[in-house]
């Protein structure tokens, strides 16, 4: 049976499970279906980015966020007039927004990846940041903040400076969704060895993440490859604990939600609201 195109050109406002499984699966059938779906990055930034190097595992990783996001969010991602994709990477996610009829800003520290972004998806606004500046934006601008894989990496001192600056340029009631790596995280970390080796840190740096953890800390772990560290900022593991994000930031913004492990029973999904 052939698949009906026209169930899919409104893009990210289309039917969600539809859209979805399309860019999943069904697009890779044939040559008519990849043209309705955004375009890949190159295989470098790809790999750099996320570790994977084929579109349909990059494809598939765009699906898993977009549905876990939706499933988090308290209210349809299409429905958003203003985002921002604080760390938009190769657009893992900005793929998956295709056809977004609001504006859909991406921002980025690594400048290769703002020019991929720029030149292949024309509904993204690329914009090249510098590490712990204030962001290029008024205050009160955006209704939806995203940010996937980033707070997961940041030390507490540069988390809290983007926290700060997403309070400031998030719009009263708007909705910012970050993802961590939380209590189920570490406990990956600590009984799967694939996941431990994975992380690139020590075991005893992850004992130590869980000594804070259970006193509702929150801990830093630098990376054993260190090329982000002297580019961008200190970059490495961060482990979360949701007693921190209710106590810490909740200065910031109400805490709405923290979906444990939402993506790949691995990153923990926090929902928060910029207060009126």
């Amino acid at each position: 049976m052939m698949f009906d195109l026209e169930k899919v050109r409104d893009g990210i406002h289309s039917d969600l499970h539809t859209w979805l499984e399309f860019n999943r699966s069904t697009a890779f059938e044939s040559a008519d279906h990849l043209a309705l779906v955004a375009p890949f990055p190159p295989y470098d930034r790809m790999l750099i980015t996320t570790g994977l190097s084929e579109p349909r595992d990059f494809a598939s990783h765009g699906y898993d966020i977009l549905k876990a996001l939706s499933a988090a969010s308290p209210q349809p991602l299409a429905s958003f007039h203003d985002v921002l994709d604080f760390g938009v990477g190769a657009g893992r996610l900005a793929r998956m927004f295709k056809g977004f009829r609001g504006r859909y800003t991406g921002i980025d520290v690594d400048g290769r990846n703002v020019a991929w972004v720029a030149s292949a998806l024309n509904y993204v606004k690329a914009i090249h940041t510098k590490p712990r500046k204030s962001l290029p934006f008024a205050d009160g601008q955006f209704d939806l903040v995203i940010s996937v894989s980033v707070f997961s990496h940041m030390s507490e001192k540069d988390h809290l400076f983007y926290l700060n600056e997403m309070a400031r340029i998030a719009k009263p009631g708007a909705v910012i969704m970050l993802t961590t790596h939380g209590e189920r995280a570490l406990h990956r970390a600590q009984t799967e060895p694939a996941v431990f080796k994975m992380l690139q840190v020590s075991e005893g740096a992850v004992k130590k993440a869980h000594t804070e953890l259970s006193q509702g800390g929150f801990r830093f772990i630098r990376q054993w490859r260190g090329h982000l560290n002297s580019l961008f900022y200190a970059y490495g593991i961060t482990f979360i604990s949701s007693a921190y994000i209710h106590r810490v930031w909740a200065k910031f913004f109400d805490v709405l939600d923290i979906c444990s492990g939402a993506i790949h029973d691995f990153q923990d999904v926090v929902v928060l609201r910029k207060r009126a």
